[in-house]
């Protein structure tokens, strides 16, 4: 076994390629901070999603969401009523709606495919806090 634990599948050690940004995946690339904050905006796609960044089912649906960002970003493009995307328990609060909206661009614009294009850690935290 080398120390993996026994119920992980081969199928749950790849998951955390999702979280990668693009240029991390390219062997021999170096590390930047970039790559945090793609990483960081997948996370929050997770919290306002409900779904996880892998392959499986969603959550509250069938639908699978076998690439979280490309969905999420798909959705804005085909203008897809936000009750569609969000977690249900989030819609739950009527009056959030904009604050989630906000933290959709938020995190849209962590996953940017160009690492020049995303912003600071500093930026996002800033308007996060604005929220």
């Amino acid at each position: 076994m080398g120390g993996a634990l026994p119920y992980m599948k081969s199928s749950q050690t790849e998951r955390t390629n999702n979280y990668k940004a693009p240029e991390a995946k390219v062997p021999g690339c170096r590390p930047t901070q970039k790559w945090d904050v793609y990483s960081f905006g997948v996370v929050l796609l997770e919290l306002l999603t409900g779904k996880s960044p892998d392959s499986s089912p969603g959550a509250s649906t069938s639908v699978e969401v076998p690439d979280l960002v490309r969905w999420v970003k798909k959705g804005f493009e085909q203008e897809s009523p936000l009750s569609e995307m969000v977690d249900p328990s989030l819609l739950q609060e009527i009056h959030a709606k904009k604050e989630v909206l906000a933290v959709f661009h938020v995190a849209l614009s962590c996953t940017e495919g160009d690492p020049e294009v995303r912003p600071r850690m500093k930026t996002v935290s800033d308007n996060l806090e604005r929220i």
